[in-house]
């Protein structure tokens, strides 16, 4: 079995009003192809042919708006890092935060279970660089995946179609910076995502601009991000042999999917599983907390 992980920061299920909610406004031909229509918070538990979406709590019975460095924490560790901290917290991990996923990531159970592992986000060298002078900020995913000594991924696994930009899918930003890499599409970066998770038991991928330009507020960015997100999503399936590979889609907490605000949500986010044993891990998943035990459930 093949479990491939994709995390969107600040992706929440939004009201059903258009004048909120730019889902409505954006294609989302992948979603509505799913689930025949735009997912909200008011409908509950969506079932389509080969997709389920579960409304999954991050507010973790803590007061105040969920945080980036809290909710990555809990899902790529099932700890409740809000009510371990007494607080949401980001976006980055604190030295507390660093210890829980040091201790309990994801990447580390299943690599002592013997599963093979990938991180699949690319990163270009100046940062590379610093993160091997211990200068660079490291998100609670990449701290994740470090834990559990997966492989971080360069300019030339992005060239080989063997990892994914988490800044834009199509490449554009390293281009831009004369990184020996071919212009694609989010369709194709979604295919050579899957194809990476087929070769590991479990992948995981981080896509920040999600949060990025929600707290930006620019509408014509918030929709262009929601186009490539659902575009990159259909290039994921499209591959998939949903005998034998599961994709689940979470977020750490709301931000883009109401532009009528700047900045986080309280509302639940979308965990949208798609494939082998499906509802399995549907009926488990109601908050951030869920998800890393379930994964490791399924594979063992």
């Amino acid at each position: 079995m093949h479990i491939l992980l994709v995390f969107c920061d600040g992706l929440g299920l939004g009201a059903n009003d258009p004048a909120t909610n730019p889902f409505f406004h954006a294609p989302m031909n992948t979603l509505r192809a799913w689930f025949g229509k735009i997912p909200t918070h008011a409908d509950g538990i969506l079932y389509g042919d080969n997709a389920i979406l579960v409304p999954t709590d991050a507010t973790l019975d803590v007061p105040g708006l969920p945080q980036s460095g809290t909710g990555q924490t809990t899902i790529f560790t099932g700890i409740n890092a809000p009510a371990a901290l007494g607080e949401h917290y980001g976006p980055y991990p604190n030295a507390a935060l660093r210890e829980i996923l040091k201790r309990d990531s994801i990447f580390l159970q299943l690599e002592r279970l013997g599963f093979k592992t990938a991180f699949g986000n690319a990163y270009p060298p100046f940062f590379l660089e610093r993160l091997e002078r211990g200068k660079a900020r490291r998100t609670a995913t990449m701290q994740a995946a470090l834990a559990g000594n997966a492989k971080i991924r360069d300019v030339y696994d992005l060239a080989r179609g063997e990892a994914v930009s988490g800044l834009a899918m199509d490449n554009r930003y390293w281009v831009e910076r004369g990184a020996p890499v071919p212009l694609i599409t989010p369709y194709i970066a979604g295919q050579n995502l899957m194809r990476l998770a087929q070769q590991h038991d479990f992948t995981a991928f981080e896509y920040a601009p999600t949060d990025i330009v929600g707290h930006k507020e620019k509408r014509e960015d918030i929709l262009a991000v929601l186009s490539e997100v659902d575009e990159f999503w259909g290039g994921i399936v499209a591959p998939m042999n949903f005998e034998s590979d599961l994709v689940i889609l979470t977020s750490d907490h709301g931000n883009i999917e109401d532009w009528s605000v700047r900045g986080h949500t309280l509302n639940p986010v979308p965990t949208i599983v798609i494939g082998a044993r499906r509802a399995a891990l549907a009926e488990k998943i109601r908050a951030l907390t869920d998800i890393a035990p379930t994964i490791i459930a399924l594979l063992r």
